[in-house]
Formats: C-alpha cells, structure tokens, sequence
C-alpha cells in the first residue's frame, strides 16, 4: 500500500470521515480532525492487513484520535455544553449540517446520549455502516451492535418525545404545535 492508496481513500471517504467528526466532537470545525487522520493512516499504513473495509479503518483511526485528543485535554464536560451555545452559518458545511430546525434538535438529542450510544446511532444511523462494520470499529461483536442500536434509537426516541416531539404512528415524530394535515 502507498500514499497513493492513501490518496484515493481520502477522495472517497473524506466527507463520511468529516461527518462522523461532525457528529462525534459536536463541533462543525474538525478539518484538522480529518487531515490529522489520514496522516496517522498514512504513517500506519503498513499496519493496514485489508480484515476491514478502509473506511471502517479510517474511522476507527479518526474515533481513536478523538478519544486520544479529549483524554488528553480532559474536555468531556465541554461537549455536553457546547451543543446548547449558539453557533453561526458560516460556511456551506454547517449549512448541510444544521439545515433546518428538526435536523438540530436530532443532533441536540444526539448528543444526549451516553458515548456509546451516540457513536452507534453516529456509525449505523448516519453514516449507515453494517452492523459487522460497527463491531469492527467498536472492537465489540455484530449482536452486540444491534442490542445498542435499538437501545440507542429507544433512548433518542424517549429524548425527542420529552423535547416536545410527538410520538405518532409508523414511527414518525412531529412536533406537537404542528396541526396534523
């Protein structure tokens, strides 16, 4: 493997390595999140045996680098506040990820949840990995994946209705000011 195969992998992972960032630190700003991964893929890239999908390993790096960065700073008390401040538009990313007033009270709902849950709702829901895929990335087995998936989206579905979500049927949650058509 060379840093060409690291080239094309940033070309077709790049935006699903940068919306899981998004999405796992809470904060719109992590291109040096991404490029700090695919930099620690390139210096391990003969550790890189093929067992998983690239994108999985990529993830894998970009959650471990995350993990690595907040032990570090000691700044977990700092994501659970950081959703609530305000933030600005002011690029076209941040525009696709806050696009409209449900998709912010998703990810506000998101981030109540415990780490765990979040990070599989994160990988199975949004980015839409397999369960196997998940369980390579979490180091936990493809059952164990599917009993935090349902839980998770338990728990975010318990998070919604509280926040003033309506519970209605086949599943699809409203607000409850809105006057059903």
């Amino acid at each position: 493997m060379t840093n060409q195969a690291i080239a094309e992998w940033f070309q077709l992972y790049e935006e699903d390595i940068t919306s899981f960032l998004i999405y796992y630190t809470g904060s719109l700003d992590v291109e040096d999140l991404v490029q700090e991964t695919f930099l620690i893929a390139m210096k391990k890239m003969s550790g890189f045996k093929g067992q998983s999908h690239p994108k999985t390993w990529l993830i894998s790096i970009a959650r471990n680098k995350v993990i690595d960065d907040y032990r570090r700073k000691k700044v977990w008390e700092k994501i659970k506040y950081s959703i609530f401040r305000e933030q600005k538009l002011s690029n076209e990313l941040e525009e696709r990820t806050i696009m409209n007033q449900e998709v912010s009270h998703l990810y506000k709902a998101i981030h109540q949840l415990s780490p765990r849950y979040k990070e599989v709702v994160i990988l199975r829901g949004i980015l839409e990995l397999t369960p196997k895929e998940v369980s390579e990335v979490l180091k936990v087995n493809v059952n164990h994946v599917n009993v935090l998936f349902h839980r998770s989206l338990t728990k975010l579905k318990d998070i919604l209705v509280k926040e003033g979500f309506a519970d209605e049927e086949y599943g699809k949650l409203t607000r409850k000011s809105e006057n059903p058509s």
